[in-house]
This record gives C-alpha cells, structure tokens and sequence, in this order.
C-alpha cells in the first residue's frame, strides 16, 4: 500500500429525562421525507482522567443494537461518531441516523426506556442524552452531516461507508463478547472487551481496512496527516 504522509502534526438517583416525542412530529408534507437525527450521549469524564472509552462500546452494544435491529428496514444509513474534547460537548458518543420523523420518535422513545440507559444514569456514569426537535425536518439532504470541507462527490458518498465501517465495529463487538471469561460486571466486561477490540484494530486495521481501501482506489497515494503511533 503506496501512502505519502505528511506529519502533523451519587448521592441522588437521576431519573431518566423523557425522549422529547411531539404531538405532531414535523409538518405533514414532510412526515414521510428521510432526514438526520441524533442522538447524543454525555458521559461522565472527571478532570484528569482519561476518556473512558469504553463505555461507548458498551451504548454501543446494550442500547443501540437492540433498537437498530427494531428498526433496521425504517433506517436508510446510520452511524457512530465518538469524541472527546475538554469543551462543552466533553465526552460524548453520538449514533446518527436517516428516516422519517416516526422513526425518530420510535428510536428516541426507546432509548428512553432503555434500562440500561437507565441504570448509566442512575450511577452517574451517562450524564445525558441529547435529542434533536422532532418538529423540524433539519437536515434532510444526505450531504447535510458529512465535511462541508469534502467534494460534493465525496459528501453525498460517504455516508454509505461510514456505516459500513460502523457495523463492522458493531460486529466486532458482538463477536468478542462471546468469546472468554468476561467479567462479571458491566462496566468491567465493557473495558476488556474494548481492550480486545482495540488490540484487533491495531493489529489488523491496517491490512484488513487500510490496505484493502486503497486497493479499491488502485492503490493510488493518499496524503494522511498523522502522528506516532499512526491515527488514520
């Protein structure tokens, strides 16, 4: 694979906030057009501790998958987006998907009553979760949550493989949790789980992903901005 690189650089127990389900969702002539919705999830991150990234993994699994699979055929592309900034957003896992206004409202009401979830909250590790307004058709056009920066081309392809790639690590989830001696405890199982998904992505991201990618572009260059070790 042909790559130039440039280098670059609780005392109280919260109850779960109801998913904001309006009376008439977004105005008739719209009820059926596809458009992006979010769901955002604020995880607790203390000052001078890392991300605890697995907890992504384990929204990921215990609340998103069910759902997804409920609503598989009303969902015409989805993703997750993971983050962790110390700004106001600070540590959030976002799942973003296509459909109509009544899928959203389904999909945000079931994540509403999501025990697990519920019980993230409860132990203050889920902070809250974000909804869009359901009466409002925001971003209807398949560009609108890609770069602005990216061609049009590459804007209006790119979901396609970004959920793709999300369900890749879907399933990558799903299949080491089935494998081993997991601990017992949620949060415990989660973080070595994650341990092992992030030991296959830097063992085998580079061929199995990277190298099969630029396959499909006649391993043409590509300039990467990145830092040791590598971050694609």
């Amino acid at each position: 694979m042909l790559i130039l690189l440039l280098l670059a650089g609780c005392a109280t127990q919260p109850t779960m906030a109801p998913a904001p389900i309006a009376d008439n969702l977004v105005q008739d002539a719209d009820m059926a057009r596809q458009g992006w919705w979010y769901l955002r999830f604020r995880l607790d991150w203390p000052e001078g501790a890392q991300p605890a990234w697995h907890r992504d993994v384990l929204i990921a699994d215990q609340v998103i998958r069910p759902i997804l699979a409920d609503n598989r055929e009303a969902i015409s592309l989805w993703r997750f987006h993971r983050r962790a900034v110390r700004d106001a957003a600070g540590h959030q896992f976002s799942f973003i998907f296509r459909s109509p206004a009544s899928t959203a409202a389904k999909v945000y009401k079931q994540v509403g009553a999501s025990p697990i979830a519920a019980r993230l909250k409860r132990r203050g590790t889920l902070e809250s979760i974000g909804y869009d307004d359901l009466r409002q058709l925001q971003r209807p056009d398949i560009t609108d949550t890609s770069d602005q920066a990216w061609s049009r081309h590459m804007q209006a392809a790119w979901p396609a493989f970004i959920m793709g790639v999300s369900q890749l690590w879907l399933n990558l989830i799903e299949q080491i949790g089935r494998d081993g001696d997991w601990p017992r405890g949620l949060d415990a199982r989660y973080r070595a789980i994650d341990a092992s998904l992030n030991a296959i992505w830097r063992r085998e991201g580079s061929h199995a992903l990277l190298h099969h990618l630029n396959a499909l572009f006649a391993y043409r260059p590509v300039i990467v901005t990145t830092r040791a070790p590598m971050r694609f």
